[in-house]
């Protein structure tokens, strides 16, 4: 028998990640997959139960790094308006990047006719947010920033950092903008947030 391991695993994410963005989810086999890494497909659904499975799996990969940086690292003792600039910042360099938005779109795609759309929210972005909204609970709680509902201020904040580019780009409307223009869509966010949000 064959003992699962961690290099393994990772080989499995990396060509899972290259082929759901060159054919997308749909088109994407698990015997082309097992061909691409070598092994059979029985060795693949060793180590994740379903496509869906490892689907969600190559995305929260792709996003622990980010997720460390940002969401993981929101501190209530530190500057507010420093800690969601950084937020802000590292979240929409993330979602703006050709990876992500290539899988937004799969996600998109087949919301309507999988479970892919729930479980790739439910263990990627929810996480993360939910997150956010304890740390804007807790800053609630001192009077840094006014008393309302912590998840629905944090939907707020993640709408104002993505209004300026992300459907655009996502619907290939505008190009990627480069970082000047990423920051400065984010400290925007950040400026009309604490706008709607500081404390009296």
């Amino acid at each position: 028998m064959k003992v699962k391991t961690e290099a393994r695993r990772q080989a499995i994410l990396d060509a899972a990640g290259a082929l759901f963005q060159e054919v997308g989810f749909a088109a994407a086999s698990m015997s082309e997959l097992a061909t691409r890494v070598g092994g059979s497909k029985a060795t693949l659904y060793s180590y994740f139960r379903s496509k869906e499975e490892l689907f969600v799996a190559v995305m929260a990969h792709a996003a622990a790094e980010m997720k460390q940086a940002s969401f993981e690292a929101l501190n209530p003792d530190d500057d507010v308006r420093e800690t969601l600039t950084r937020l802000g910042r590292i979240y929409l360099r993330f979602v703006l990047s050709p990876w992500a938005m290539s899988i937004r779109r799969i996600a998109v795609s087949e919301a309507a006719r999988s479970e892919v759309g729930r479980l790739l929210y439910e263990n990627g972005p929810k996480v993360g947010w939910s997150k956010f909204a304890a740390y804007l609970s807790v800053l609630m709680n001192r009077g840094r920033l006014r008393q309302t509902d912590a998840d629905r201020a944090a939907a707020h904040f993640r709408g104002l950092v993505e209004a300026e580019h992300v459907d655009l780009v996502m619907l290939d409307a505008k190009e990627k903008p480069g970082p000047a223009a990423i920051d400065a869509a984010a400290d925007s966010a950040v400026d009309v947030f604490l706008r709607a949000y500081a404390a009296d």
